[in-house]
């Protein structure tokens, strides 16, 4: 009876915690804007900010990223999110995130691209990678890639 009795409790903490993770898929509503904040030697800043859906009854926070940006189909180099963003929990905000590029790739073929930018009032940005968050201690890794027209 003791052995039935431990049995049941464990399955019940079990089945407990695992409720408290149900996980729903956050979802990227809309890119609302994207822009450069600033190009130098050591890399372009780039900002986006999307409208992203959050269901989940916990906040996630966005710790890393493996991101590559190409402008007018040119890759110009690697790119990190700057600071990390945390989506609140049940919302569906605009969310602000900064990426650095390091320009690595410069000289095969995103040098063109970024002088671009001087001549023509807008360009095609697109971003490809992975984006890494985390939520109550276990992380996931999300996939992104999405293309968007940039303005000056």
């Amino acid at each position: 009876m003791k052995k039935f009795l431990t049995y049941s409790t464990l399955l019940l903490l079990v089945i407990q915690l695992t409720s408290c993770l149900e996980y729903k898929e956050v979802e990227v509503i809309k890119v609302v804007d994207v822009g450069v904040k600033d190009i130098s030697i050591q890399g372009v800043d780039v900002e986006v900010a999307m409208q992203i859906k959050n269901p989940n009854k916990y906040d996630i926070s966005i710790i890393d990223s493996d991101l590559n940006l190409f402008l007018k189909g040119n890759k110009v180099g690697k790119a990190s999110i700057k600071e990390k963003v945390t989506l609140k929990k049940k919302s569906n905000s605009v969310y602000r995130f900064i990426m650095q590029s390091s320009l690595k790739d410069l000289a095969s073929g995103g040098l063109p691209a970024l002088m671009g930018l001087i001549s023509s009032p807008t360009m095609e940005l697109r971003v490809q990678g992975d984006i890494k968050a985390r939520a109550k201690g276990i992380s996931k890794s999300v996939p992104i890639d999405f293309k968007e027209n940039i303005t000056l």
